[in-house]
């Protein structure tokens, strides 16, 4: 099974849990995260940090606003859409996944206690570090969207 990503990107694709790990073979990490299958019981699964994906995608952050002359801090302006295969969303500033910014460090895992994700869970799910509720460690991930925020604000704002 595949994710896309996609949105204000250059570099929209599917990635397979196979893609990442050859590509991303030197971020691979093994993360705890709560599993609401079975019981709320933490586990273990290998996963490398969403940021990483993102960064491969390219958000167009090459823009200059009509707030700044120079492009200082537009990555703050971005968001990034988790959906899953059941159509539950969970939301993000591109901010909060930056390390300088966030504390809390969010992972897209393929794996647990060395299987594969299946049903429910697959193909991708977050798990996060440092952070006391997992509201938004989300599975079945099927798609990433990543959106300029500013020009989205423009847009309703147009309206």
């Amino acid at each position: 099974m595949t994710m896309s990503i996609g949105g204000d990107v250059k570099k929209p694709r599917l990635w397979s849990a196979e893609q990442l790990t050859a590509q991303f073979a030197d971020q691979l990490k093994e993360v705890k995260f709560t599993d609401p299958f079975s019981s709320w019981q933490k586990k273990t699964g290998k996963g490398i940090p969403l940021l990483s994906v993102i960064k491969a995608a390219e958000p167009r952050l090459g823009k200059i606003t009509k707030f700044h002359k120079d492009q200082m801090h537009y990555d703050m302006s971005f968001l990034v859409i988790l959906e899953a295969r059941d159509n539950f969303r969970v939301y993000f500033s591109l901010a909060e996944l930056m390390p300088q910014l966030g504390s809390t460090e969010i992972y897209l895992v393929w794996d647990k206690e060395g299987e594969p994700l299946s049903g429910k869970e697959g193909p991708f799910r977050l798990a996060t570090t440092n952070t006391k509720m997992p509201d938004r460690e989300i599975y079945g991930i099927s798609t990433i969207t990543i959106v300029d925020g500013d020009r989205l604000a423009d847009q309703l704002n147009a309206k």
